[in-house]
């Protein structure tokens, strides 16, 4: 039989309808933002590897760096070539503004003065073309030296010290620690019903939630999983403990519904059934529930109850024979 002993602070309550959030769990994983692998734009040696697998490095940092003695060559060729081009374009203007005086006194004649012209524009389409070929070994110069293009850490290295490397040849892998986003699979029955990033919140490990601030959910649905993508971008400074390639929870707020809710110490528990105690008058009776999710302090009945009906909110019983 069963034996009721209650609380002394017993208190009683009418059980009503709550609005409460429906939600469904998702899946993710946390990925970087910005990602890729570092390739060479010029050939050399490695000579100077500064970083390996694992560091953390700094947005402008160098990384590793290649032999540039040819570059180097390259570009003093291209400085000298500028200014041997500029030494003629001041000649040949020089000339030209000589030969215009010159003309008006008939010292020359008119197939001079268009041929100084004609020297003055090549000297100083010379001189741009010379630029051009400067800024172009400038380039291929500071191409030796490879840098962090943003904060991270390396995951992969592709060469050793001392190896050649040419143009288009992996040099390093990497990921920026920030911003983070989450990838989730959304099955196509709630495809419809994302409508903005706040219906999400992601669960860490620890139990935190994190809100995204921006999602991007694509088009098309996997021909396998019919399942569409979603990523939820996590707001800078807002990950925690959040690292690329965690498992995390996505919790998606699909909308809301009214439930019948009463709180957990008013539900007693004896294996597989679940009870409260409901006023009937002036006594009280014992009455089977059935009990669905919890939220909180609270859990929703599913039946045994209805609006309006009184019940003892801090039941404690034991069983006895």
């Amino acid at each position: 039989m069963w034996v009721a002993f209650y609380n002394q602070a017993e208190t009683t309550l009418t059980v009503n309808r709550e609005t409460i959030p429906e939600q469904v769990t998702f899946d993710g994983v946390v990925q970087p933002v910005n990602q890729g692998t570092v390739a060479a734009q010029t050939s050399g040696r490695v000579v100077g590897m500064y970083v390996d697998v694992n560091d953390v490095v700094q947005q402008g940092d160098v990384l590793l760096e290649i032999s540039a003695t040819q570059q180097t060559a390259s570009y003093d060729a291209a400085v000298a070539q500028l200014s041997q081009a500029e030494a003629q374009n001041r000649e040949a203007q020089t000339q030209v503004k000589r030969f215009r005086q010159l003309i008006t006194r008939g010292a020359v004649s008119q197939g001079q003065l268009d041929s100084a012209e004609a020297r003055a524009r090549t000297a100083a389409a010379a001189v741009k073309a010379a630029h051009a070929e400067v800024t172009r070994a400038k380039d291929a110069l500071g191409y030796t030296s490879i840098k962090a293009p943003y904060a991270g850490i390396v995951t992969q290295r592709h060469v050793e010290l001392g190896e050649t490397v040419a143009p288009g040849m992996p040099l390093l892998s990497g990921y920026g620690m920030t911003p983070l986003r989450v990838e989730v699979q959304v099955p196509q029955r709630y495809h419809n019903l994302v409508k903005q990033a706040q219906q999400f919140a992601i669960q860490s490990p620890d139990g935190s939630l994190v809100q995204p601030t921006q999602y991007t959910l694509f088009r098309y649905a996997d021909p396998q999983s019919h399942t569409f993508t979603i990523r939820l971008r996590l707001a800078d400074g807002s990950e925690g403990e959040l690292t690329p390639g965690m498992w995390v929870k996505a919790i998606f707020h699909t909308g809301d519904r009214d439930a019948l809710l009463v709180p957990k110490t008013a539900v007693i528990r004896r294996g597989e059934l679940s009870a409260v105690f409901r006023l009937k008058g002036e006594q009280q009776a014992l009455n089977p529930v059935r009990v669905g999710q919890e939220y909180g302090e609270s859990v929703e009945i599913l039946s045994g109850l209805e609006v309006g009906d009184q019940i003892v909110a801090n039941a404690f019983p034991t069983e006895a024979q």
